[in-house]
């Protein structure tokens, strides 16, 4: 039996961060073009864009789950006014949600004052341009893991300049992780996907859309 004063408190795994634990169950394997994305839970590699566009959907359909906010279609305008459209705006919600520190969804629900479009978020998420913001995202999510001890980080230098950062998934973390599993969020992705799908193809539309926004141009 344990000692309760000793026992370590469980382990706070967002929907999103759990799409990217178990990447391989939201995402296609990688392909010989594009970015590959390694799954910490598997070591398989799957498509970075959608594993990013995945766990993205997720921590923005959690937030509307939860009440911190609303997914809602608004009329816009586009080709110079000429074209009637429809924008993907994220809104305010009724409830505050304690989200992790560092996690996706913690950043949206403080960012949806001003109930901004889906894809300009996405890309204030994104800040700058890169070759890869699919990875740029997951990176990002592995970083809010690693300061709450979910991942282990490693850092390395090459040429005293350059510093990467290298993942792995203790063996504590994936046990905790196992547990909670991700049928709840395959279930959240689903139901959205079949019973909304004007949403679902708004939402994930979007997340792509500012992904390629925010890619950097090789010319």
């Amino acid at each position: 039996m344990s000692d309760p004063q000793t026992a370590a408190p469980p382990l706070a795994i967002t929907p999103s961060e759990r799409v990217l634990l178990f990447g391989d169950r939201f995402s296609k394997p990688a392909g010989m073009l594009g970015y590959g994305e390694v799954v910490l839970s598997s070591g398989n590699k799957v498509d970075a864009e959608g594993l990013a566009t995945s766990l993205m959907a997720a921590a923005f359909l959690a937030n509307e789950q939860a009440g911190a906010i609303r997914l809602e279609l608004r009329p816009g305008k586009a080709m110079f006014g000429l074209m009637k459209t429809e924008h993907l705006h994220a809104v305010p919600g009724q409830r505050q949600v304690g989200w992790p520190e560092g996690s996706l969804e913690r950043v949206i629900s403080i960012s949806v004052q001003n109930a901004p479009k889906v894809d300009d978020l996405v890309s204030g998420i994104l800040q700058q341009r890169s070759q890869s913001p699919a990875q740029t995202i997951c990176s990002r999510v592995k970083a809010g893991l690693a300061a709450r001890g979910v991942l282990a980080a490693e850092e390395k230098k090459t040429l005293k300049i350059f510093t990467s950062v290298t993942y792995s998934l203790p063996d504590h973390a994936r046990r905790a992780a196992e547990q909670g599993g991700t049928a709840h969020v395959e279930q959240m992705l689903n139901a959205t996907q079949h019973q909304r799908p004007q949403i679902w193809a708004q939402l994930t539309r979007n997340i792509k859309s500012a992904i390629t926004a925010m890619t950097e141009s090789s010319d």
